[in-house]
């Protein structure tokens, strides 16, 4: 049982860690709006495309392709 348990748990982290991977931030905090879209894209509660869209627009505030981490994370919370 032990085992079966290991391997399941394997195999989550296995999933989950390379969906992470999806997200990275540049030397200034911010993330693209491109990986943002393939990350909710994934998640299990998405919202509906175009919501998606609307967050993900109201958070570019300037425009340039790129979404401040903090901002996210404030989402998130």
């Amino acid at each position: 049982m032990l085992t079966k348990i290991d391997e399941q748990l394997q195999a989550y982290d296995a999933r989950v860690g390379s969906s992470l991977q999806m997200i990275s931030c540049d030397p200034q905090g911010r993330i693209s709006v491109e990986d943002l879209e393939k990350a909710i894209a994934v998640i299990r509660h998405k919202p509906e495309e175009e919501v998606g869209h609307k967050v993900i627009e109201k958070l570019d505030v300037d425009k340039d392709g790129f979404v401040e981490l903090e901002h996210v994370l404030g989402l998130v919370r």
